[in-house]
């Protein structure tokens, strides 16, 4: 028995690792809920209606003479200005004249991130501001090549500057009358 067991150590070790590890990635694994399921259609907590305030001019039916109707969505929230704000409402208005499909019109509205109004966008600008991202494209790049250009120059300079140095020292032990400026056993 103890022959095998020496045969096949590698591969006991293997096995227990395997297993130890295989553990601890499942117990780091996060819970997954079904897709379905009666987990899946638990109801969520919804708040109790309160009761409307009583109003001190006898309103009985609870008009109180506003035009707002209480199922009215508030325009604040829609109109805060964001980019995503601008891109929602692009991606449910008319595609305009020009862009070849619905998608066009909202992909140039999402690149376009400067704009606060769906006003003047068009074809046009969209082509234009797709010409100044490539220009802005190829400047970063430029500018990462010249960066590596000057980093593999200064790389060549501190080079430079060693072997220069190596050779002074090889010079002065020659001067020295040390040898040939070649380590022992080295050539001649």
């Amino acid at each position: 028995m103890s022959s095998h067991l020496r045969r096949f150590r590698g591969l006991a070790i293997a096995l227990a690792v395997l297993a130890i590890s295989a553990g601890a990635v499942f117990a780091a694994a996060p819970a997954f809920a079904p897709v379905a399921g009666p987990r899946a259609e638990t109801p969520t907590a919804t708040p109790d209606p309160t009761p409307a305030p009583e109003t001190e001019d006898g309103d009985e039916d609870g008009e109180d003479g506003s035009t707002e109707s209480p199922d009215a969505p508030e325009t604040a929230e829609a109109e805060d200005g964001t980019h995503g704000d601008l891109v929602s409402e692009a991606a449910q208005a008319e595609t305009p004249e020009g862009f070849a499909n619905h998608g066009a019109w909202v992909s140039c509205v999402a690149r376009m991130k400067d704009a606060t109004t769906l006003e003047g966008i068009d074809v046009a600008t969209c082509e234009a501001a797709a010409a100044l991202r490539e220009e802005a494209k190829a400047a970063r790049a430029a500018e990462r090549t010249l960066e590596k250009a000057e980093r593999t120059l200064e790389k060549a300079e501190r080079a430079a500057e060693r072997a220069a140095a190596k050779a002074a020292r090889a010079a002065e032990r020659v001067a020295a009358g040390k040898g040939n400026g070649h380590a022992k056993g080295g050539r001649n």
